[in-house]
């Protein structure tokens, strides 16, 4: 379960109001992105407050040059988890603010096999869009020899580039191939699998300069624990 949900969690929104086109082509996105997170449980026993309680109802991406910062928050604002994305160091750790072990995967490392599907290209949010459907089916040791499988939709756009090859390495959920069609941020994320249905929508973006330190996560001795 704890991988499923970091993979999931992990992989999407590379994957807007008041935002101006970046206009130079040369120019990648960098800055700050905030989501709000909408789930509709598969189980009619779950409620989906609840899982918003517990993953989050809202998300800030901080990104620059392929690194990311993923925070994720509870409807009463309360931080839930950290994850922090090295391209440098090939790692993708995961911290939970109820937690003192810090998880992390190593991205050049595949466990899911990703299929990837073309749709036609959407405007979203004034944003003209390269839209892909994808089927992931994950295995590996943790699940016992089952498989779990998932599909998503994401809308990335196409004025907020991001470069496909600072992700040459990040083989984990395929995710190399998939960032080569998209090649932008996610303004529209919709994900389905066992537990629940997500959506994610953009609400806000903010164009800066992001300092290297904002993606500094501090270990302090924390146990490591890989997934």
């Amino acid at each position: 379960m704890n991988k499923i949900l970091f993979i999931l969690l992990s992989s999407s929104l590379f994957s807007f109001i008041g935002y101006n086109s970046i206009g130079d082509k040369n120019k990648y996105f960098e800055g700050e992105v905030t989501y709000e997170i909408n789930y509709n449980p598969t189980d009619e026993n779950v409620d989906p407050e609840r899982i918003q309680e517990l993953v989050g109802s809202k998300m800030i991406l901080t990104y620059k040059e392929g690194n990311q910062k993923k925070q994720y928050f509870a409807p009463n604002g309360k931080l839930l988890t950290e994850r922090f994305l090295n391209i440098k160091n090939k790692k993708s750790y995961s911290r939970r603010h109820d937690s003192d072990t810090i998880v992390w995967i190593d991205i050049t490392k595949n466990d899911t096999k990703t299929t990837i599907e073309m749709v036609k290209d959407e405007i979203v949010s004034d944003h003209p869009c390269t839209v892909i459907k994808t089927n992931s089916v994950v295995t590996g040791p943790g699940f016992n020899g089952k498989t779990f499988e998932s599909t998503g939709l994401y809308k990335y756009a196409k004025d907020l580039p991001v470069n496909p090859e600072w992700y040459k390495d990040y083989k984990e959920g395929n995710f190399n191939e998939t960032i080569k069609v998209g090649k932008g941020i996610v303004v529209e994320e919709f994900n389905k699998h066992k537990y629940w249905e997500q959506h994610l929508k953009v609400v806000k973006v903010t164009e800066r300069k992001v300092k290297n330190r904002e993606f500094k996560i501090e270990l302090n001795g924390a146990p490591l624990k890989q997934i």
